[in-house]
């Protein structure tokens, strides 16, 4: 979770990576008056026209996508499937990352399948010890678990976020 949080919404500043949410120029949909799938499909149409790219995945708060997956039609039929069946994670043939790490009320897609990418330098470091103050003796354990990453954006015009879900 606080990997997907510093490649979401990371600042840039040291020691933070720059998450996607705060690349410069990307793109922004406003939802306005419209459906929220609308407001996605329009940003899917922004990183198609000014990216030259094809989205490849749309992440949302949970509270976000269950205002998507509860919406009904004039008849109170669910849009996404009646409660009883499985419904789709999909919006629009996308799928749908639901994580508390996307900033609620904010979705954002885009093409992070050609225009990012996630470099992991050395591995992942785990250290455990019991070596602090009375630790030993009551038995308490200290876990540090540390990894170096960089993600980098290649076309910032290729990701879209929707506000105002």
């Amino acid at each position: 979770l606080a990997e997907e949080t510093a490649l979401l919404s990371g600042t840039g500043t040291p020691p933070e990576i720059t998450g996607i949410y705060n690349k410069a120029s990307i793109g922004s949909q406003a939802k306005g008056a419209d459906p929220t799938p609308s407001a996605i499909y329009k940003a899917f149409t922004k990183v198609r026209h000014t990216g030259f790219a094809e989205p490849s995945v749309v992440f949302l708060h949970p509270n976000d996508w269950q205002d998507i997956r509860l919406l009904q039609d004039g008849t109170g039929n669910y849009v996404w499937g009646a409660p009883s069946v499985v419904g789709p994670e999909t919006m629009f043939g996308k799928p749908v990352v639901v994580t508390t790490a996307a900033t609620e009320g904010t979705g954002i897609t885009g093409d992070f399948a050609m225009y990012s990418e996630l470099f992991r330098i050395g591995g992942i470091r785990l250290d455990v010890t019991d070596s602090h103050s009375d630790y030993f003796i009551y038995n308490k354990q200290v876990i540090r678990v540390e990894e170096r990453i960089a993600a980098v954006w290649y076309r910032a015009a290729a990701f879209c976020t929707v506000t105002g879900i």
